[in-house]
């Protein structure tokens, strides 16, 4: 691997994964300090900002933890039998606060229970990465639509959401990255989540496709 290209990546991660904490930090010596003078309201709104950094910063440092192992050994998936309905339902109750505070429709459509083989780890760590980008990235009052059906013996996976401002450049090379089987990832966008889910897809030999129309993302992902 070039290593400037090493270098660049690992500088920009690192930043990625620290803005969290600045974060809940700052929330926290506000707490800290101003306890006493805070009204209820106030104390209740930034215990759950602390609360939403932190699993952010959860998630970020666990992506960042996936970046090194791929680059360090080769991920290696533990495969079992996974539920991928009741998966995806856990991860959406696990995000159920910041869904609401964002004011997003979820219009959910599953099968009643869709069973593959695969590393459930991973799995969770991706759709985990695409709640919280759908979460960042959606305007709010949105209807978000997730599908996860099965088709010929196989699951697929679809969330489509409104992407929130222009559809830039960066982004258009982000779409052309994330159809790519070989990925260039020091051309993706400042977001680790985007390395990670294109790390564990070719690491579980996943499909995926992303298409951008009209402001609307969609993303596929077909488990074979």
């Amino acid at each position: 691997m070039n290593q400037a290209i090493s270098k660049q990546l690992l500088s920009r991660l690192t930043h990625h994964v620290r803005n969290p904490f600045n974060g809940i930090i700052g929330f926290s010596d506000l707490l800290t300090n101003h306890f006493d003078k805070l009204s209820d309201d106030d104390l209740k709104n930034y215990i759950q900002i602390v609360h939403q950094l932190s699993k952010k910063a959860l998630l970020r440092s666990e992506n960042f933890s996936w970046w090194l192992k791929a680059y360090t050994e080769n991920i290696t998936p533990v495969m079992q039998q996974v539920n991928l309905v009741e998966l995806l339902n856990d991860e959406l109750s696990y995000y159920q606060a910041e869904i609401r505070k964002q004011d997003l429709e979820i219009n959910l459509k599953t099968d009643d229970s869709i069973y593959i083989s695969t590393d459930k780890v991973m799995v969770q760590n991706i759709i985990r990465n695409c709640l919280m980008n759908i979460i960042e990235f959606t305007p709010q009052m949105e209807v978000v639509t997730i599908e996860l059906s099965s088709v010929k013996e196989k699951a697929k996976l679809t969330f489509t959401n409104v992407f929130q401002g222009e559809i830039t450049e960066e982004i258009t090379t982000f779409i052309n990255q994330m159809n790519l089987t070989q990925v260039d990832y020091d051309k993706m966008p400042d977001n680790g989540g985007f390395w990670v889910i294109q790390l564990l897809c070719s690491a579980l030999h996943i499909d995926r496709k992303i298409k951008s129309d009209k402001g609307k993302f969609k993303v596929e992902f077909i488990f074979n």
